[in-house]
């Protein structure tokens, strides 16, 4: 039966989407207010993908407050778009060495030294976010983190590992969609597909199915022997998503 790993190396693009979530308070100074609005700008200009308006407002950001943790973590993400990888960890080291608390930047610069094969301190960077109290979205450094383990080794360790991080961070957020299908992934290789179609139908209940869910979901379905189910999820994934990686593979599957 042909089978695949559903991309459970890594869950990032590269690095994650950043959120205008910078707020002022009525106590900050002139200076600091520009720049938090600076800030705010200069993410939604690039999450438009208008990065040279970017650049501006967040070098804008950071002249109006050197020490401005946010300004500093969105040009790290900026400055790794455009692939310099030594002005991106610069950027990432100094937002975190401005706010050791920032676990948003923490678990963006954990991405970035995982892609860039430096496990062990992505690791220590991931545990660091995870740490903070106050960090409202440890599901996600948590899912980081597994994603990072897979990518550094397959041995029934690692699994074990990435599976315990999962986990907890399905105990954060029960319905945070990228652990219900990296775990979905996980089940399915180890060939445990009662359990793989509870994650499945976890994710498919908390929002629309994905290439990768309905691709993940015919597989499965073809081990359980059940034809109906995987001709509907097969119509599924051409009629939603007809020119993916994943429907080439059904068709190559299925001539």
């Amino acid at each position: 039966m042909y089978r695949t790993n559903y991309y459970s190396l890594l869950i990032w693009p590269v690095i994650l989407l950043l959120t205008a979530c910078v707020t002022a308070d009525k106590n900050d100074s002139k200076n600091v207010k520009a720049s938090k609005i600076n800030v705010q700008l200069g993410i939604g200009y690039y999450n438009r993908g208008n990065h040279e308006l970017a650049n501006e407002k967040l070098m804008k950001a950071i002249r109006q407050d050197p020490n401005s943790s946010q300004a500093y973590h969105a040009l790290a993400v900026l400055q790794n778009h455009f692939l310099a990888k030594e002005k991106a960890e610069e950027y990432f080291r100094k937002s975190i060495s401005l706010d050791d608390q920032n676990s948003e930047a923490l678990n963006n610069f954990g991405v970035f030294l995982c892609v860039d094969e430096r496990y062990e301190e992505a690791n220590k960077i991931f545990m660091q976010a995870i740490a903070n109290p106050f960090y409202r979205s440890p599901q996600v450094a948590y899912t980081s983190a597994a994603s990072c383990i897979q990518n550094q080794g397959t041995s029934k360790q690692d699994k074990d590992k990435a599976k315990e991080y999962l986990t907890k961070a399905l105990a954060v957020s029960s319905n945070y969609r990228p652990a219900l299908i990296k775990m979905a992934s996980i089940s399915f290789d180890e060939k445990d597909y009662n359990l793989t179609s509870l994650y499945l139908e976890r994710f498919h209940l908390t929002g629309n199915a994905s290439a990768r869910s309905l691709w993940l979901s015919i597989q499965n379905e073809q081990e359980m022997g059940d034809k109906s189910k995987v001709a509907l999820l097969a119509e599924q994934l051409r009629v939603n998503f007809p020119g993916s990686d994943e429907y080439k593979q059904w068709l190559a599957l299925d001539l």
